[in-house]
C-alpha cells in the first residue's frame, strides 16, 4: 500500500512541478516573447515573488498557480509519509 502512496505522491509532486514551469514559460513568453521564453528556461520564478508580479501585470490573482502549488505539496506529504520505514 506504501508504494502506490508513494507513485500517487510522487506523479502529483512532478505533475503539479511541471505545470508550474509550463505556467512560467506562457507568462514570459507572452511578456517578452522570444527571449522570455529563452528566460523562462534559465531563471526560476520565485514561489513568492512571480505570482505577485503575475498579478500586476495582468491584473488577475493567479489562483490556478496556487492551486497547483497546493497540489504539489499535498503530494510531496503523500510521498514523504509513505516513504517512511515501517
Amino acid at each position: 500500500m506504501r508504494t502506490i502512496g508513494k507513485i500517487i505522491g510522487y506523479i502529483l509532486w512532478i505533475g503539479a512541478g511541471i505545470l508550474m514551469f509550463i505556467f512560467w514559460l506562457m507568462a514570459m513568453s507572452k511578456w517578452l516573447g522570444f527571449l522570455g521564453t529563452i528566460l523562462a528556461f534559465i531563471l526560476a520564478p520565485g514561489l513568492v515573488i512571480f505570482p505577485i508580479v503575475f498579478w500586476i501585470v495582468e491584473g488577475t490573482f493567479p489562483a490556478f498557480y496556487f492551486i497547483v502549488w497546493g497540489i504539489g505539496i499535498v503530494g510531496l506529504i503523500i510521498a514523504g509519509v509513505s516513504s517512511k520505514d515501517e
